[in-house]
């Protein structure tokens, strides 16, 4: 038996119903659509769970069931700090939510070189800003940041 088939089964399943549920959302005229519609992003993500949890699949059909492990004690701390991140984001914005969470998560799994995370940080709130923000052209809150830019220099 696959390692965690049975939860990659419900995972596809439960993708592909949400995926069939945006066939019921609303269209937005084109001329008053900002970047794309309503319905392309979450088919967009829940094509790309599926698809990675097919390659998970096939990467594992070789690996035997064992006794799990326990979970271990930074996972629940993880857990809460992306609790505390989505209650916060709106707050504090996109970019700066994204930095911190990419910032403060890979130390929460024990990483100790720093300097490495911190530009692993600064490169993936980059990427993740030109990808969403500048090429599919989303709207995300500004938060802060855009307040203080608006305060202070303009």
């Amino acid at each position: 038996m696959i390692k965690d088939f049975k939860i990659l089964s419900v995972i596809i399943s439960l993708t592909i119903f949400l995926f069939i549920v945006t066939f019921s959302f609303d269209e937005v005229p084109e001329i008053l659509a900002q970047g794309m519609q309503p319905t392309m992003m979450p088919r967009l993500i829940f094509t790309l769970i599926i698809l990675l949890s097919i390659f998970q699949i096939y990467k594992n059909k070789n690996l035997v069931d064992k006794k799990k492990e326990i979970i271990k004690k930074n996972a629940y701390v993880t857990f809460c700090f992306m609790a505390f991140i989505i209650l916060i984001a709106d707050k504090l914005g996109f970019v700066l939510t994204i930095f911190i969470f990419t910032f403060v998560t890979p130390f929460l799994w024990q990483r100790k070189d720093k300097l490495n995370v911190f530009f692993y940080s600064i490169g993936m709130t980059v990427f993740i800003f030109v990808l969403f923000t500048l090429i599919l052209q989303l709207k995300f809150p500004q938060g802060i940041i855009e307040d203080f830019i608006v305060r202070n220099f303009y």
